[in-house]
């Protein structure tokens, strides 16, 4: 189970690097058409294999005893995708903004965006981190009580 979760550990770290790949190829485009077609890279991958990656990758590390903290972080990184989605929504909704038209405030407001996003990236790596240990380093079982197999004497004791 560690060596799946070292797996998909790697996924996430690489989408999201992707990510950021994809929101530069997003933003450099010449046509607002054609910014739209590529920001459809950005948001399925941020949505779906980011997002639905971290959340497996979570279930796989409470499956493999992965510990308390490397199970919140990739949990972590499930709950910051919904952040990056909600700094949108509820921005908008705040400050009046839409697609078509952005405000000042709304402006401000989505530039937490990319911060988020970089945080995204530093939880990936440290959660493929924490997988790969694991993953290359396994901790050997403790030894079987023998103890109590063998019948006491009082003589013995």
């Amino acid at each position: 189970m560690r060596k799946t979760l070292m797996v998909l550990a790697a996924i996430v770290l690489l989408s999201s690097l992707a990510q950021l790949f994809f929101a530069g190829y997003f933003h450099f485009q010449n046509t607002i058409e054609a910014q739209r077609e590529a920001g459809v890279y950005h948001v399925l991958n941020g949505q779906y294999v980011l997002r639905y990656g971290a959340l497996l990758a979570a279930i796989v590390a409470a499956i493999a005893r992965m510990g308390s903290r490397t199970i919140w972080l990739a949990a972590g990184i499930f709950l910051m995708t919904w952040v990056q989605l909600f700094i949108f929504i509820i921005g908008g909704m705040l400050t009046g903004s839409s697609e078509d038209f952005i405000t000042p405030s709304g402006s401000w407001v989505a530039s937490i965006h990319p911060i988020t996003g970089l945080l995204i990236i530093f939880m990936s790596y440290w959660l493929f981190s924490r997988a790969r240990a694991a993953a290359l380093n396994p901790q050997p079982l403790p030894p079987k009580d023998t103890s109590s197999d063998a019948p006491t004497s009082p003589a013995s004791a």
